[in-house]
């Protein structure tokens, strides 16, 4: 799995579809920026969950012969269990046991009308367009399995849980599962999407259920302008 194929897969899939919503009522305002979200320290320290960077996405079209430019950003965290490689196959010493991303997109606004095609999808659409990134994981993206609601930054946020397989560490068929979840907050649509293997033999090596740590990370996001980023290519 490459971890920053996760981030941008669930969290900025579509964007640029977006220059083909605009027409001529957008020939003065050609550039728009979300803020980007990220994980509080505390929240981190409570899961385990490491940050890896933030990347900034940027899409650009020519609309009516004008330039439209949306800035976008998706941060990634993973966690890391020792022997979970030797449990479920053969790999490295240490593996990821979760990977969690929250990106953040522009809310665009004209003449009392949104234009963001991210806010259209569903959560399984998100879900799909996840699976798609990767060769190894298959998704159920038809079926809701759990649906539960964290607080978070002031709104009820409702994750919806995928199941599906997956071939990793040198192992075939490992159940896992995907949290997706979408909503606005202060101009922006944040969309956050975790995943993690399901098995029976990881589970027995955990202290707690991996999604209350995802429910943790999503209650602990932060999402505003003095948010600490560490920018990665």
């Amino acid at each position: 799995m490459d971890r920053r194929e996760f981030v941008a897969a669930g969290a900025v899939c579509g964007l640029g579809l977006m220059a083909g919503c605009l027409d001529d009522a957008l020939a003065d305002i050609t550039s728009f920026s979300a803020t980007p979200a990220v994980v509080s320290d505390d929240a981190l320290e409570e899961t385990g969950y490491a940050y890896q960077g933030t990347e900034e996405v940027v899409e650009t079209r020519t609309v009516a012969r004008q330039t439209v430019e949306a800035t976008n950003f998706a941060s990634e965290y993973a966690r890391t269990m020792g022997m979970l490689s030797a449990v479920l196959g053969d790999g490295p010493a240490e593996a990821d046991a979760g990977l969690f991303g929250v990106a953040t997109t522009p809310q665009v606004g004209m003449l009392g009308e949104e234009f963001n095609p991210v806010a259209e999808l569903s959560t399984a659409e998100i879900a799909r367009r996840v699976e798609n990134q990767f060769d190894d994981v298959t998704l159920d993206d038809e079926t809701v399995v759990d649906e539960r609601t964290v607080e978070s930054l002031g709104e009820t946020v409702v994750l919806e849980t995928f199941e599906g397989e997956a071939s990793m560490y040198g192992a075939d068929g490992i159940p896992v599962r995907a949290d997706v979840s979408k909503f606005t907050h202060d101009g922006d649509l944040l969309v956050v999407a975790g995943a993690y293997p399901d098995a029976p033999e990881v589970e027995q090596f955990q202290d707690e259920p991996e999604t209350e740590r995802i429910d943790t990370l999503v209650g602990g996001l932060e999402h505003d302008a003095d948010a600490t980023v560490e920018m990665v290519d």
